[in-house]
C-alpha cells in the first residue's frame, strides 16, 4: 500500500517568525508543503521568516498581494505615512537572498501535488466582489477558481480558518499563521494526510515578535500605530476588534 503523504498547508505569515517556527516544530514529519501567499509584509520578523521559509522550501508558493508589494513598493507608496514607513523599514532590513525567491511565486491556478488535485488562490477577490469569508455566498467562493469544478480549492487572505462544501468542491482556508483575526493568539494552518484534510492550530510565545517590533525605529514617530500593531497580535484580532471579525470570533472560528 502506498504511503499517505503528509502535506502542510500554510498562508498569511506576515513576518511572524515565532508563529511559523511553532508550526514547523509541531509538524516535523511533513512530506510536502503548500504556501498560499503573504509571507513577509507587514511584520517585524521578515528576515527571520524568509529564512524559515527557505528551510521549509514549500513545493508550491502562490503569490499574495503583500508579496506583490514586496517586489513593487510603488503599490503602497500612497498609503498612510505609518504604513509606508513600516513597509519600507521591513524591505530595507531584508537581504537580496530573502527577496529573490518571491520572483518565482506562482499565480492562482490548477495544481497537482502527489495525489492532491486542487485549485490554489491567495484569496483576494476582485474589488467588485465580496470577500471570501465564512458567510460568503457560494457564488463568491466560486469566483476564486472561476467555478472550475476542481475537487479542492485552497485560499487564504481573509485570515479565518474554515471549510465549505459547494457542490462537489471543497473550499479550504487554512487560516493565518501569523495574524489570525478571531480573537486568539495562535497560529492556524492545515494538514492533509493523503487526501484527508484537518484544520490545526498551535499556540506560541510571541516575545521575539514583540521585541522585533519594539526595535523598529521607523515606527517611533507613530507610537499609536505601533501600539495598534502590537495590540492586534496580542488580542488576536490583527487589524482591529471590529466587524466582521468579532462576529466570527463569537461564532467560534479560528
Amino acid at each position: 500500500m502506498a504511503k499517505k503523504l503528509k502535506t502542510l498547508v500554510i498562508s498569511d505569515i506576515h513576518g511572524n517568525a515565532d508563529a511559523l517556527r511553532a508550526v514547523i516544530n509541531k509538524e516535523k514529519n511533513v512530506d510536502q508543503s503548500i504556501f498560499l501567499g503573504d509571507a513577509l509584509l507587514s511584520g517585524p520578523q521578515a528576515q527571520e521568516t524568509a529564512e524559515l521559509l527557505h528551510e521549509l522550501d514549500p513545493d508550491i508558493c502562490i503569490m499574495g498581494n503583500h508579496d506583490e508589494e514586496l517586489l513593487d513598493p510603488s503599490i503602497y507608496a500612497e498609503w498612510p505615512a505609518e504604513w509606508v514607513a513600516f513597509n519600507n523599514a521591513i524591505i530595507d532590513s531584508l537581504t537580496p537572498d530573502a527577496i529573490q525567491p518571491f520572483n518565482d511565486y506562482l499565480p492562482s491556478g490548477q495544481y497537482k501535488l502527489g495525489s492532491l488535485e486542487m485549485y490554489l488562490h491567495h484569496g483576494k477577490t476582485d474589488s467588485g466582489s465580496h470577500a471570501a469569508l465564512p458567510n460568503a455566498t457560494d457564488d463568491v467562493l466560486g469566483t476564486l477558481d472561476n467555478h472550475s469544478g476542481s475537487p479542492i480549492v485552497m485560499f487564504g487572505h481573509t485570515h479565518i480558518q474554515f471549510t465549505r462544501e459547494v457542490g462537489k468542491t471543497t473550499y479550504i482556508n487554512p487560516g493565518s499563521v501569523g495574524q489570525p483575526r478571531c480573537g486568539k493568539l495562535h497560529a492556524c494552518y492545515g494538514v492533509f494526510e493523503g487526501e484527508q484534510y484537518s484544520p490545526r492550530q498551535v499556540t506560541y510565545d510571541p516575545s521575539g515578535w514583540l521585541a522585533a517590533l519594539e526595535r523598529m525605529e521607523a515606527l517611533d514617530p507613530f507610537p499609536d500605530f505601533k501600539k495598534w500593531i502590537r495590540d492586534g497580535l496580542l488580542n488576536g484580532f490583527g487589524i482591529g476588534e471590529n466587524e466582521p471579525w468579532t462576529q466570527f470570533a463569537a461564532e467560534g472560528y479560528d
